[in-house]
């Protein structure tokens, strides 16, 4: 099988397929009585997992400010998946739940490396770092961005209106213990990474419901799964999205199309964050917050205030040409240097705290 290195499946995954199509001992089973393919019973959510690998796409793209690409490899019923090596051990479940016109649960499960890779460079980090329990609010944060942005296009594209909770961090086993449902391993390229296995996984109360839509004659589930059907970018279309001299190549999308990779910083409406795809979160997005740029401080003594009188001098405790503090809701953020913009004062960011520090103020 011909492919990238990433997309290649091993012995193991072959044999397990084959043998789980045609039995130990298809041969003497007579025609009438032979089962239904197993990935048939997974195939029915194939539209769905597409809409969340592309969705993934987008997102972690504009989170990170580099090119992410989520790839939909293969998929089967969840009893005969095979777990990638990367996963057989140091993993974690991201749980979410699902509600309104199916019911159930879908989880992403990630090895903590990839969780660590992910939560630092949405950090504003290297991306370089090992795995320690900080980053489990940040994966969170990224999964529940995912889950809220797939809202709207499963409503759109597949007539699914669906509720997702936030998800839960929980240690994933790395061993096939899955009673039901579907598993789709999906390749994650991360610009400058090398590539990674995750599983997503719904459970079997989640495909039931979603075959039960696929059969419904209103419902476009189980029906053409082309890119044009689930409304994913073409190479033509994607390619006259990106601006020129942009910079920075493309990759495919998790539903087939390039995903170009933004500029490092880059103003949208609304901020490069204009959207989080997380509804709760949106909410929170326009509220305002007091940003001061404290210049230094100083204690003195009641008496000598009350002396302080014109032309009096108070000598802070900073350095002339050190470095502001720029405090958001009475913590500091950043520092920066003070610059004088059209007759006004402003500030020019030299830092951002250290992304553990940043990851405890979110808290």
């Amino acid at each position: 099988m011909a492919g990238d290195g990433g997309g290649i499946l091993s012995q193991d995954e072959i044999d397990l397929l084959t043998k789980s199509l045609l039995g130990s001992d298809s041969s003497d089973a007579p025609p009438a009585a032979a089962a239904a393919p197993v990935e048939n019973t997974a195939e029915a959510a194939r539209s769905f997992f597409k809409i969340v690998c592309e969705q993934a796409s987008s997102v972690v793209t504009t989170v990170l400010s580099r090119a992410v690409d989520f790839q939909l490899q293969w998929l089967v019923a969840g009893e005969n998946s095979v777990i990638p090596e990367e996963l057989t051990s140091h993993s974690l479940s991201m749980d979410v739940s699902v509600k309104k016109d199916v019911v159930g649960k879908m989880s992403f499960a990630i090895s903590k490396q990839e969780v660590a890779t992910l939560s630092d460079l949405m950090l504003m980090g290297s991306g370089h770092t090992d795995y320690n329990d900080d980053h489990k609010d940040a994966i969170c944060e990224i999964i529940n961005q995912i889950t809220g942005s797939c809202i709207t296009t499963m409503d759109s594209q597949i007539r699914l209106s669906l509720d997702f909770g936030q998800a839960v961090v929980n240690d994933f086993s790395g061993k096939n213990d899955f009673k039901g449902g579907a598993v789709a391993t999906v390749l994650v390229k991360v610009e400058e990474f090398p590539d990674q296995k995750i599983l997503i996984i719904l459970d079997d109360s989640l495909l039931s419901g979603i075959r039960v839509k696929s059969t419904s004659k209103s419902s476009p589930l189980g029906a053409d799964t082309s890119l044009a059907s689930l409304g994913l970018s073409t190479p033509q279309s994607a390619s006259s999205a990106v601006p020129a001299g942009g910079g920075g190549g493309s990759v495919p999308a998790g539903g087939g199309g390039p995903v170009a990779a933004p500029p490092a910083f880059a103003p949208q409406h609304g901020g490069v964050f204009g959207s989080t795809g997380n509804k709760a979160l949106d909410l929170l997005m326009d509220i305002e917050l007091p940003i001061v740029i404290e210049l230094g401080r100083a204690q003195m003594s009641l008496k000598r205030i009350l002396e302080l009188g014109p032309g009096a001098i108070v000598e802070m405790d900073r350095l002339a040409g050190e470095p502001v503090d720029i405090l958001i809701n009475g913590k500091v953020v950043a520092r920066g240097e003070v610059v004088v913009v059209d007759e006004n004062f402003g500030v020019r960011i030299l830092s951002l705290v250290s992304p553990e520090e940043r990851l405890k103020l979110l808290r």
